[in-house]
């Protein structure tokens, strides 16, 4: 269980905020609180699983990475560690989730694979095909981004 200083901790997180080279101390004075105490608690929320890590979150647009694929595979069960140890170090590769098949949609593990263009999407495809060998894919290329958002924590940890 979590307090109210830690639930507005992530709740704040989870919001843009300003980088700053003094972060943790502006953070601390938001909340009424020391420094090592923010940071102490950081790492209590990271340790039991509330926080995975603070980063920021790139623009991918803005930084030159205009192409983007959602590539979904079909890999049986038996083989999805071998995919999930192969794609580890692809640093193109910005999500992979398993999700479950149905007898319309036989497609289980779900990448998305971002490039400067879409030669360089296509490249890191071509090369992941050839290392899983007879699997199935479909590339579903983007389109259009329609909304893209953070969750809104406050109205879900209430």
């Amino acid at each position: 269980m979590i307090d109210k200083i830690d639930r507005d901790i992530i709740i704040y997180l989870s919001k843009d905020i300003e980088l700053t080279k003094t972060l943790y101390k502006d953070m601390a004075k938001i909340f009424n609180i020391s420094e090592d105490e923010l940071i102490n608690r950081l790492k209590k929320l990271k340790e039991k699983g509330y926080l995975k890590r603070i980063s920021p979150i790139m623009v991918h647009q803005k930084s030159g990475y205009d192409s983007n694929a959602m590539v979904v595979w079909k890999i049986e069960q038996d083989k999805i560690k071998y995919f999930i140890d192969m794609i580890k170090n692809v640093t193109s590769i910005s999500h992979v989730y398993e999700r479950q098949v149905s007898s319309s949609w036989e497609y289980n593990l779900y990448t998305m694979i971002h490039g400067k263009n879409k030669d360089e999407v296509e490249s890191i495809i071509n090369y992941l095909s050839n290392e899983m060998q007879n699997y199935s894919f479909k590339v579903l290329y983007t389109l259009k981004e329609f909304k893209k958002i953070s969750p809104n924590l406050e109205k879900l940890l209430d």
